[in-house]
């Protein structure tokens, strides 16, 4: 059954227009000749997250458009760009023109009826990324005179677009309902004030019997009006949530539309289920979600599910089965993300362990599953016998854990079955903004833990603590749990300069913390409160404090810092006793030699400038003989080809080289515009290690494959 996309369009629009708004402030302060340094990062996430909506929603002129505009903005990125004035015109220039067909498919309610892109601006912009825009003028639609003018207007446009939200009528009727008692309890509070004021006129003819009764009188009534007005707040916070609720289907249509997609290309045949598809979640995780699951799913079906030969020698069905689930649970949302594959590869997930120097030779084989499991979020990890655009680089399923467990405070499992399949189970929290905190005091400073991450409190007395495995440690339900000390573990300095006061009292107090990996109980010195709390976002200069996740407020305007338990925990592992690790080969980077082979001028360009940039030596060919000749006069430590090339194409190279000596185990890398399935298996059969579509190229990709096969 076809799904209609005109929904997902129109939420697409929202969303966009929010990217868009980034993109526009930092073009802005570009074509006015201010530092921008600070927002290329975030302007070419805002693009590239807006291209991949546009591709996956088929609005191809915004794809095209959008598409030249990232280039631009990668360059600028990683330096090969000098930014100017002209080029911070033509970025507004190509942001206006999205913004004319965002409000283009607004106007038809999300039906795409999109014309072409505009070919002379994706020209000016390709010739931009290029550096070829030289010093020509663009005609700009912002001329300096009115710089404050329109600065206010794309702010103002940001907040009207991104904060716009599409609601039920009967969501709003309930929050007009529950504010019309809130009115009236307010009401009647100030009758409650206006008769504590009549009092005092009327003390002078009161005996003190009769004033006891009216006090206790008003005072029972105060109770119960703030008992009922209280109530009714936390009813209309919950009303208020409800409106940003969304169904999770949302989310999970589009991305499986993408699977079966991607299934295609790589010929093989796969179902995505839905169940759960009803459960609304706040629209903040739905936003956030998206590029985590993104990941998963693009590993399932690459890495998960076979083909079908092969799956029917294993007795399953030829299409493989990919399930997508949620449920609410007590304590938040339960998303599972679940394939009938082959599971995880244990013996090569060791092997790649070892190769890497992670784990060394003699110990790798006495680790768990669990141990395993962890090891597959290391990043620049992959068991792929080939590097792809699509995996292999394992720059994918770090950034599922960073976002989970850091940036949504939840938490990431993995299940596998060998020729059963994976699960991958994330638990989150119901919202993002309300979340309940467990309050602790440390020498006077405050501070809290999200309380899903607290097992329990325990009081315990000094003899309970001893060293078990060179550090302090408590055994609790018959379980060996260490000690940290919060003062030392976030470095609190008392008045007289020591990390770690004596503490006098004969008990000690520990909160007892859990994630995934196990438990640790941290010493405090005093537990404040535990209650359900607005979390405040960082500042943007304190958002890089890993530790903090956010801020809260007490009753009494103090602000509490929310810590992140995972980094606390990932701190105090380090800071505790150290585990005898194998030594990691370092990269030689000024020592390795590579040869770039590619018949484009520029491309070869790119690519020596990247590698050279990271102290390798670089030597170039224009196409595949000349790079063989090269190679039998030089012996390389890795080679990069493209395909398509006069003479000698990049699989006949491939060949060849694998067919000398001394190239049979040299790392050889396939760089091409040729993306096909078919391409990547003749790539595989001639003997290359890796294979990256030229679409998808990015330095850090380039570099953390060369690393990864050098190493």
């Amino acid at each position: 059954m076809a799904i209609d996309l005109k929904k997902f369009v129109l939420r697409f629009i929202d969303e966009a227009n929010g990217h868009l708004q980034t993109v526009k402030e930092g073009a802005f302060s570009l074509s006015s000749g201010e530092n921008v340094d600070a927002q290329i990062g975030e302007m070419f996430r805002a693009a590239h997250t807006l291209k991949g909506g546009a591709r996956m929603l088929k609005l191809q002129s915004i794809a095209d458009v959008t598409h030249q505009l990232e280039e631009i903005l990668s360059e600028l990125r990683d330096k090969k760009l000098e930014p100017d004035q002209n080029l911070g015109t033509l970025i507004l220039q190509a942001t206006d023109d999205i913004s004319r067909q965002l409000d283009q498919l607004t106007a038809s309610e999300g039906t795409n009826n999109l014309p072409p892109a505009d070919a002379q601006l994706c020209e000016r912009l390709a010739r931009a990324s290029r550096g070829e825009m030289g010093d020509e003028p663009v005609q700009a639609k912002v001329v300096p005179a009115e710089k404050p003018v329109v600065a206010l207007d794309i702010a103002e446009s940001g907040l009207k677009q991104a904060g716009s939200v599409r609601v039920k009528l009967e969501k709003l009727d309930d929050l007009i309902n529950i504010l019309g008692e809130v009115v009236a309890s307010h009401d009647r509070l100030e009758q409650q004030v206006q008769s504590l004021s009549n009092i005092g006129p009327r003390l002078a003819h009161m005996d003190a019997d009769q004033l006891r009764q009216e006090i206790l009188q008003f005072s029972r009534q105060l109770k119960e009006d703030f008992q009922v007005q209280h109530l009714q707040m936390y009813e209309l916070y919950d009303v208020a949530t409800t409106i940003r609720m969304l169904p999770v289907s949302m989310l999970f249509e589009p991305v499986s539309q993408q699977v079966r997609e991607l299934a295609a290309s790589l010929n093989k045949q796969v179902d995505c289920r839905i169940l759960g598809g009803e459960v609304e979640i706040d629209r903040q995780l739905i936003d956030r979600l998206s590029e985590p699951l993104t990941h998963l799913l693009r590993n399932a079906v690459d890495h998960g599910l076979c083909e079908a030969p092969e799956r029917l020698a294993a007795g399953k069905s030829a299409r493989g089965t990919i399930t997508l689930t949620t449920q609410q649970d007590g304590r938040g949302i339960l998303l599972r993300v679940e394939d009938d594959g082959r599971g995880l590869d244990y013996p090569a997930i060791r092997a790649k362990a070892v190769a890497r120097g992670l784990v060394s030779a003699d110990v790798v084989d006495q680790l768990s599953e669990l141990e395993c499991n962890e090891l597959i979020f290391h990043p620049g990890f992959s068991t792929s016998k080939i590097v792809t655009e699509l995996s292999g680089r394992g720059v994918g399923l770090d950034i599922v854990r960073k976002t989970i467990v850091t940036d949504l405070q939840g938490t990431l499992q993995v299940h596998s079955r060998p020729g059963q399949g994976t699960t991958f189970i994330i638990r989150l929290p119901i919202s993002l903004a309300m979340m309940r905190i467990l309050q602790f005091e440390q020498q006077n400073h405050l501070f809290g833990l999200a309380a899903q991450y607290v097992v329990e409190v325990v009081k315990c007395s000094r003899e309970e603590i001893r060293d078990i495995a060179d550090r302090p440690a408590i055994i609790l339900h018959n379980e060996f749990i260490p000690v940290i000390s919060a003062a030392e573990i976030l470095r609190i300095n008392d008045r007289h300069g020591s990390q770690t006061p004596t503490p006098v009292a004969t008990s000690l107090l520990l909160i007892i913390i859990q994630n995934q990996f196990g438990k640790m109980a941290m010493l405090v010195d005093n537990l404040l409160d535990e209650r359900n709390m607005m979390i405040k976002p960082l500042p943007k200069h304190m958002q890089h404090q890993a530790l903090v996740s956010g801020m809260v407020l007490t009753a009494d305007n103090q602000l509490v810092s929310v810590l992140q338990v995972p980094v606390l925990m990932e701190m105090a592992q380090k800071q505790g006793q150290p585990r005898a690790a194998a030594h990691k080969p370092e990269v030689r980077q000024n020592s390795w030699h590579v040869l770039i082979v590619d018949d484009s001028l520029n491309t070869r360009e790119i690519e020596k400038n990247v590698l050279e940039a990271h102290g390798y030596q670089v030597t170039l060919a224009e196409d595949g003989f000349s790079g063989l000749q090269k190679a039998r006069l030089t012996q390389f430590d890795a080679v990069l080809t493209d395909v398509e090339m006069p003479v000698m194409d990049g699989f006949s190279l491939t060949k060849a080289l694998r067919a000398e000596e001394n190239y049979q185990h040299i790392p050889i890398i396939i760089v091409t515009s040729r993306a096909k399935e078919e391409d990547r298996r003749r790539g595989i059969q001639v003997g290359a290690d890796a294979y990256i579509a030229k679409g998808d190229f990015e330095q850090d990709s380039l570099i953390e494959t060369l690393k990864m096969l050098l190493c």
